[in-house]
């Protein structure tokens, strides 16, 4: 039934499009410059479709942005400092310095993890990709 109810919606839509495109073209048959301004009236329709297509993608992300949590994960300062407390051990002479923070990137790194594990976001059914027939 509300298949049935769709494809009738889209027919009138359909229909009120030619309609619009008859009144048009029967507005610029009489026209001296009537392939520039069809082509004026082609560009604005695109730029009309491509700014509605905007604009829907920025409620799209503004939905999604909201239903977020913070976005910190520590597992991307935990990384590098990791490599900055190996250098400082390479050298041989900050190794002690080297160690702690070794040891402050590894839980930050583990802290991580636990996060990323335990408190992963659900994605809605909001922001789930609909198929052609939804």
């Amino acid at each position: 039934m509300a298949d049935s109810d769709k494809t009738t919606q889209e027919e009138r839509d359909q229909q009120k499009v030619e309609a619009l495109t008859r009144q048009l073209a029967e507005q610029l048959r009489p026209m001296g410059n009537r392939q520039e301004m069809t082509d004026f009236a082609v560009s604005m329709l695109r730029e009309s479709a491509e700014e509605a297509g905007q604009a829907e993608l920025a409620q799209q992300s503004a939905r999604r942005s909201a239903g977020k949590r913070d976005p910190f994960n520590p597992i991307a300062f935990g990384i590098p400092l990791l490599v900055v407390g190996a250098v400082l051990c390479g050298t041989g002479i900050l190794i002690g310095p080297g160690l702690a923070i070794i040891a402050i990137a590894a839980a930050m790194v583990i802290y991580g993890l636990v996060v990323a594990v335990l408190f992963r976001a659900k994605p809605d059914k909001a922001d789930a990709p609909k198929s052609p027939g939804e």
